[in-house]
């Protein structure tokens, strides 16, 4: 029999990996205008919640692209949401007291960045089909059921040989670039020999969906989320609809292989963390995964970018993974975009690994430091504090700045790379506690009417640089009109203020932004500040010019 013919296709970027990261990666690039091919080897989106809660700052990101009303509409509302922090021994049996309280007033204070939008209780089996329709929508060919069978890259671009899992046919791909979206056993990780850092490996986990009545039990109750500990199951356990999940550390007996357990050892667990032996439980669904904290060496190899858990895996807790991931995807495709469009040479994809991996030690040792909290007489506890704590200081060497707290990690992560123009020394700092509007932070929110529309300083900001001027701000959209003709890019200028067509609704636009009447802020595509000018200058456009050029790479 003949070898069925290899077909050839060409592709800006190859997105390998299609969980939650590696659609919106697909979704953000396809909101750029960038074509990309996605392959998954499972054949469909998740079914299991894992990420449950978008944090404000990712919400922020789908806002931009359009999805934030449909999330909302799936979301698990207040009204929905059950009791949520509850501690146990067994479901139906004792609560155990907890220092739950002490931790959240050590790290979730009220949140200082003031958004548009506000967090999202939805797991990743609804959002995912949100983000594979709107990607395709914006020109993305994401194909579930397919592997890669090998890659190679060089000066030109990347090769790839991918396969249809149900017909065997097989596609060489020809891209400029390749994201590896691919979880945190990444093959594609393995192969670069990229190497991580950190605690590593803390458990191995299990999540098990199934359907049982515990209505018996849990009178008029509904549980979204608790936390089980004894002898047989440590996990969290919560109820959605008509089916519940438990996510368990497998306390592995002798010679087991977390892996490949028994239909028995699942029911052994869900009713271990019930409190009831023989309760009917229907097992619909199990997935295996690594509870761990580590950050990889790089997130780029040539023509090749990690991005989610290939590039960093931590703790549930603070539910920062997701969103750590959303948000790398987010900060490397407009880059992705810029060079592949020809506004910016190749040597802006470096800040990339830059920037994000800054983002990646802060919340890996946020989310390491609130695991070990949690764990006040656990044997490895020290061990894990130490690692979270080596962890915070490559983004905090000045010992007297402030500890980062949970909304520090969602919208305070502080960017330095050439990518931004800095205007003074380096803090010392990755983060910020509270907005500064400084250069490498995301650009503050405040609610502006334009016409009869209301709408946040934010919605201006996602496809292109954005100069942000006071009122009759002449001098500078005459600079911005100037740089973006000379230097072929598109440059979207906004006068904010009273006399402006845009009018902050309590005139706090410059006292948020820190200028002048005369001065100017430019805001990178993806809302973070490039650069502030506090005042005018005698040669604005020459200066703005040599600015974006600093930060296009050119």
């Amino acid at each position: 029999m003949n070898k069925p013919e290899i077909i050839e296709e060409n592709i800006p970027v190859l997105i390998v990996g299609g969980s939650v990261v590696g659609l919106s990666m697909a979704l953000f690039l396809g909101w750029h205008g960038i074509p990309s091919l996605l392959i998954e080897r499972h054949h469909s989106t998740s079914i299991h919640s894992r990420a449950g809660v978008m944090n404000a700052r990712t919400m922020e990101l789908y806002r931009q692209v359009g999805l934030e009303a449909d999330i909302f509409r799936l979301e698990t509302s207040a009204e929905q949401l059950g009791e949520m922090g509850l501690h146990v021994e067994t479901l139906v049996g004792k609560e155990l007291a907890t220092n739950e309280a002490a931790m959240h007033q050590r790290f979730q204070q009220s949140d200082p960045f003031a958004s548009p939008t506000r967090r999202s209780m939805i797991g990743q089996d609804k959002l995912e089909p949100l983000l594979h329709t709107r990607a395709a929508e914006l020109g993305a060919n994401i194909r579930f059921g397919t592997e890669m069978l090998t890659f190679t890259q060089d000066n030109d671009g990347v090769t790839a040989y991918i396969r249809e899992l149900a017909t065997g046919a097989e596609h060489l791909i020809h891209a400029h670039y390749l994201v590896a979206a691919d979880g945190n056993r990444s093959s594609i990780r393995q192969q670069l020999g990229i190497a991580s850092h950190g605690y590593g490996t803390l458990g191995h986990w299990v999540s098990i969906i199934f359907r049982t009545d515990l209505s018996k039990y849990l009178p008029g109750r509904t549980i979204s989320l608790c936390f089980v500990n004894n002898p047989i199951v440590e996990g969290i356990m919560g109820q959605s609809g008509d089916h519940w999940a438990l996510l368990a550390n497998l306390k592995q007996h002798k010679g087991e292989q977390s892996d490949s357990l028994s239909q028995e050892r699942y029911l052994e667990l869900v009713r271990a963390a019930i409190g009831v032996p023989n309760q009917p439980v229907e097992i619909i669904s199990t997935l295996h995964w690594e509870l761990a904290s580590r950050v990889v060496e790089h997130y780029q190899h040539e023509r090749i970018f990690l991005a989610g858990d290939a590039a960093h895996v931590m703790t549930t807790m603070g539910g920062f993974g997701a969103n750590t991931g959303i948000a790398d995807a987010h900060n490397l495709a407009w880059k992705l975009a810029a060079v592949l469009n020809g506004s910016a040479q190749p040597n802006l994809l470096a800040t990339y690994e830059t920037e994000r991996l800054t983002a990646a030690h802060l919340a890996v040792a946020v989310s390491t430091g609130l695991y070990a909290y949690r764990l006040p007489n656990h044997e490895r506890r020290e061990a894990i504090m130490q690692s979270a704590t080596e962890m915070l200081q490559l983004v905090r060497t000045n010992s007297d700045a402030p500890q980062p707290t949970g909304y520090s990690v969602a919208s305070g992560y502080r960017y330095s790379s050439t990518a931004i123009y800095s205007e003074q020394k380096d803090t010392g700092t990755g983060f910020e506690n509270e907005p500064s509007a400084a250069p490498g932070t995301r650009a503050p929110h405040l609610w502006l009417t334009h016409g009869d529309k209301r709408l946040s300083v934010l919605d201006l900001y996602g496809k292109n640089f954005v100069l942000l001027t006071y009122s009759n701000g002449d001098l500078w959209e005459k600079a911005a009109s100037s740089a973006s003709q000379r230097l072929d890019i598109t440059l979207d200028t906004y006068c904010i203020g009273p006399d402006a067509s845009y009018a902050d609704d309590d005139q706090s636009f410059l006292a948020t932004y820190r200028i002048s009447q005369s001065g100017a802020v430019l805001v990178r595509p993806d809302g973070f500040i490039a650069w502030r000018a506090h005042e005018a200058m005698v040669d604005a456009p020459t200066t703005l010019q040599n600015i974006l050029s600093h930060l296009l790479s050119r």
